[in-house]
């Protein structure tokens, strides 16, 4: 069993996921504002689900190699993570949609997830 989330190459991982994220975002804006040719900028915008998705893969597995006591508290503390996270988001759209309230992009739902799992997690542990 590997210590939660003490892995190493999970955490060496996920910091260069989220460069790679954040620097496609970045490019993104640096490109269009350049007029990069559109098929790298179509390829480029695909680079930040592909990071969401490997993220997903890398956390599943380092979640499955821990005992049943340690997976449920992990899947307790993403279960409230995510419904925050979409009570957020559901809670601002209605203010976008229908009151002016600026527009956020999408993107954003991924960091504030893992900033909410990061902010319950020190209150989400141990048997309910």
């Amino acid at each position: 069993m590997i210590p939660w989330p003490k892995s190493p190459a999970y955490v060496a991982l996920s910091i260069t996921l989220w460069v790679i994220f954040l620097a496609a975002i970045f490019g993104l804006t640096w490109g269009k504002a350049y007029d990069w040719p559109a098929p790298a900028l179509w390829a480029l915008a695909l680079v930040p689900a592909l990071t969401v998705l490997t993220q997903t893969k890398l956390a599943y597995d380092l979640i499955s190699k821990q005992d049943e006591f340690v997976r449920a508290v992990i899947a307790r503390q993403m279960l409230i993570a995510i419904g925050l996270t979409i009570t957020v988001v559901v809670a601002f759209s209605p203010f976008q949609q229908f009151l002016g309230a600026p527009d956020v992009p999408a993107w954003l739902v991924y960091p504030l997830f893992w900033a909410v799992f990061g902010m319950i997690t020190p209150f989400v542990k141990g048997s309910i």
